[in-house]
């Protein structure tokens, strides 16, 4: 999976236009000139992309910081989800019902 900074980043820039050597970890949104209703649109592709739910109060973060956060979210989803099956499980099948 594409780390959170680098999705931001990538986001940032083909969506909105911000060239990639103004998109830092210190840079924060206002900085970037990303309005709110930018930070919605964002907020929307990150949770479709990452699976997360994202509250819309981290205005004012860096984007090292929001990246941060985002990549524990998606730590501690993995971290609660259960393993996928390996192949190496036996199946249960039931017979017909008698």
């Amino acid at each position: 999976m594409e780390p959170a900074y680098d999705l931001m980043a990538r986001l940032l820039t083909e969506h909105f236009g911000i060239p990639e050597e103004e998109i830092t970890p210190d840079a924060t949104f206002e900085q970037l000139e990303v309005d709110s209703l930018a930070r919605v649109e964002l907020i929307t592709m990150i949770e479709d992309r990452l699976h997360v739910a994202l509250p819309e109060e981290h205005g004012d973060a860096t984007v090292g910081e929001a990246a941060a956060y985002l990549d524990r979210l998606v730590a501690d989803r993995a971290d609660r989800e259960p393993a996928a099956p390996t192949g190496d499980q036996p199946v249960a099948m039931a017979g017909p019902a008698r």
